[in-house]
């Protein structure tokens, strides 16, 4: 199922022709590959599925892979509910929580905590300031040890000063996934692998997984599920799903944004995917979602290569003269983030200045179609 990588060069080749995939290298030498923005046809390789923050030293060898991208319930036909429940290689049902991504990094010897796309993000900085706490020496240690090991461990972060839509109550940080670096394998599926001793030994906090649970079951409950996002469930081969519940839906208020604009909004937001998911249960065609979702894709990408051109090009000035060759361009802050190696962030600048002008008010459905999605 996946892709077995050592270097670089396993990866990159296969998703270059995708602007929408970048490969960019931070202030301390890790190159970050992960995907910007999408569309329908961004994940269609086993490659491209790594493109979610995999990174690499300044030798181009791996040393993090976090989760591979995987979709909704209904998002494509081959997760269509009648098809999920026929399947019989079912192997962990866990919880959906409602947090950030956190895993670990070896850089020259050493832990790093990452984000998917920085290592010095605001929820890294959290992560941190948490496990400086002396309850958490376990999860530090272990967090270590697995990352000495060739193992990248996978951790979600819920935390009051990074709500998301559920408030957690306290700060935490729970053990998701361990993933083999190279093999792209999550080793916790293997019940005699080393790591659940290692977790055992620290005491490390775990998503809660349901065993007794099927999936029949689970799907069921998300009706009257409040409070939480949903479920996660997992193949004997490594692949994902996501099952969230119409409590948690309506709070993003996904279902209801049927104007192109909003369809951008939700593609820049990353929430796009459960649009798409309820959109297709209800035996809706994407087609309109999808050409708004690929016109943005479009832009966005000229957009990085515009970025891109001008850090080449002025990439050899001290600060001060490439701040005077680019200061007349519109894209000059996104340009001076490349410069000074920060996260480029394009999509909360495309979103705060551009979107309104380019994204009209225009319904991508009717009357009928809002009933549908109602009920």
């Amino acid at each position: 199922m996946f892709k077995i990588v050592h270097h670089i060069s396993d990866i990159q080749p296969a998703v270059a022709g995708k602007k929408e995939i970048r490969f960019l290298t931070q202030p301390n030498g890790i190159t970050l590959g992960c995907y910007l923005f999408s569309d329908s046809k961004t994940f269609d390789s086993i490659e491209a599925l790594e493109c979610r923050g995999i990174a690499f030293d300044g030798k181009g060898q791996i040393v993090s892979r976090p989760l591979h991208k995987f979709f909704n319930l209904g998002e494509k036909e081959s997760l269509f509910p009648d098809r999920v429940l026929a399947r019989d290689d079912i192997v962990a049902i866990f919880d959906k929580i409602d947090g950030s991504m956190i895993a670990t990094a070896r850089i020259d010897g050493k832990l790093a905590w990452r984000s998917r796309k920085s290592f010095d993000s605001a929820v890294v900085k959290l992560t941190a300031n948490l496990l400086d706490s002396s309850q958490n020496a376990g999860i530090q240690t272990f967090a270590e040890e697995v990352a000495s090991s060739g193992l990248t461990a996978i951790f979600e972060l819920t935390h009051p000063q990074a709500r998301i839509v559920v408030a957690p109550e306290a700060a935490a940080l729970r053990l998701l996934h361990v993933r083999d670096n190279v093999t792209g394998a999550y080793v916790m599926l293997d019940p005699g692998h080393a790591i659940h001793d290692l977790i055992v030994r620290h005491r490390v906090p775990l998503v809660e997984r349901f065993d007794g649970l099927s999936l029949a079951g689970a799907l069921e409950s998300l009706a009257e599920m409040n409070g939480r996002e949903g479920f996660v469930v997992q193949f004997a081969n490594g692949d994902m799903l996501k099952a969230k519940c119409p409590w948690y839906q309506r709070l993003h208020r996904s279902i209801t944004f049927l104007r192109e604009r909003d369809i951008a909004w939700l593609a820049i937001k990353e929430e796009l995917d459960d649009v798409k998911g309820a959109l297709a249960e209800a035996g809706i065609d994407l087609a309109a979602v999808n050409e708004v979702e690929t016109r943005l894709k479009t832009m966005l990408g000229g957009m990085m290569d515009e970025v891109e051109a001008l850090y080449q090009k002025g990439r050899d000035l001290d600060r001060k003269d490439f701040a005077i060759a680019t200061r007349a361009h519109p894209l000059f802050g996104l340009a001076m983030q490349r410069y000074l190696g920060k996260e480029v962030t394009l999509l909360d600048w495309y979103g705060r200045t551009r979107l309104k002008n380019d994204f009209s008010l225009r319904v991508l459905a009717n009357e009928t179609l809002a009933d549908a999605m109602d009920g």
